[in-house]
């Protein structure tokens, strides 16, 4: 079974060695690695070019700068698509030996039929890969689509998917990418909105913390804390603007209840009787249960 790894590089020279060795030095090794640098300025190309020449299995090429999100697109627009399965990874982590092995075990036992996508936790650590002390922990209690529409629960260094759900992504484009607000995130809500996700509570990644994180995690209750009071002094609507591209980009393939689902929770951006309707809502859900709470009364009070 082949596996191709899409990586996003940018400005990566301190970490990218690690990460390259990591993917390298897996259990399972029928893989190849696809990476797209978006427009460094520093030895990220060089070292991307000496691994190349390393491993053939390596290929990479660079382009000016799109930013994190639509850089990973334009990777799934070059995916060789006669792979079985598709992994995405960050230039800064560092994969466990058996990352690719357990995620490809768990795919091959549900099967080949539908789309499928597997993510996990993950070991978050400092900068010299030492485990930091995590206060915010992650529940997760169901995985559905109506939990897609209003939370991102994949982490993309983590996800492995099948080709079912490949197809389902590179044929179903999102037209304004500026609109997704993250890829990891539409790539959650396209498997279980036609296909199924699992998750594995067991971390195969170190999860690295830095400065320059594009995207990082909450790993203390202060830093949640203050991030949530910072949302909500932002410009709102931008769960209700990828709701709205993922209905047109999927719309004649989405199930009718998904569908039914997610038109729900658009109508309460502009009707305060929706965002009622909303708030009482049990298929729209976070899976934390203040979280939830928080979300439904941000719904409510037009904050979402």
């Amino acid at each position: 079974m082949s596996l191709q790894i899409l990586l996003s590089s940018y400005n990566g020279e301190k970490y990218i060695r690690f990460q390259l060795n990591s993917l390298l030095a897996q259990t399972y090794q029928d893989f190849k690695v696809l990476i797209r640098d978006d427009g460094s300025l520093d030895k990220t190309r060089e070292i991307l070019e000496e691994y190349a020449q390393r491993d053939s299995r390596i290929t990479w090429y660079g382009l000016k700068n799109l930013g994190v999100v639509e850089s990973f697109f334009d990777l799934i627009k070059h995916a060789d698509l006669s792979c079985d399965y598709f992994a995405f990874a960050d230039q800064d982590d560092e994969w466990l030996p058996e990352k690719l092995e357990k995620a490809i075990k768990v795919l091959q036992a549900k099967g080949f039929a539908e789309p499928m996508l597997y993510c996990s936790d993950k070991i978050i650590v400092d900068e010299k890969l030492r485990p930091l002390a995590v206060q915010v922990t992650r529940d997760i209690r169901k995985l559905s689509f109506g939990n897609a529409l209003v939370q991102g629960i994949c982490t993309g260094c983590t996800a492995v998917w099948n080709r079912k759900l490949m197809e389902v992504i590179a044929g179903h484009m999102p037209k304004r990418i500026e609109y997704v607000v993250m890829h990891d995130w539409w790539l959650y809500m396209a498997a279980s909105c036609l296909g199924a996700v699992y998750y594995d509570d067991h971390a195969y990644i170190r999860y690295r913390q830095h400065q320059n994180n594009k995207v990082g995690a909450m790993i203390t209750k202060r830093q949640l804390f203050f991030y949530r009071m910072k949302q909500l002094k932002k410009p709102r609507g931008e769960i209700y603007r990828q709701v709205k591209e993922f209905v047109m980009a999927f719309e004649r393939e989405i199930p009718a209840k998904n569908k039914d689902l997610a038109i729900e929770l658009l109508k309460a951006e502009k009707s305060f009787l929706s965002r009622i309707k909303i708030f009482s809502n049990k298929e729209i859900f976070r899976q934390k249960a203040d979280d939830d709470l928080i979300f439904r009364i941000i719904v409510l009070i037009g904050k979402l």
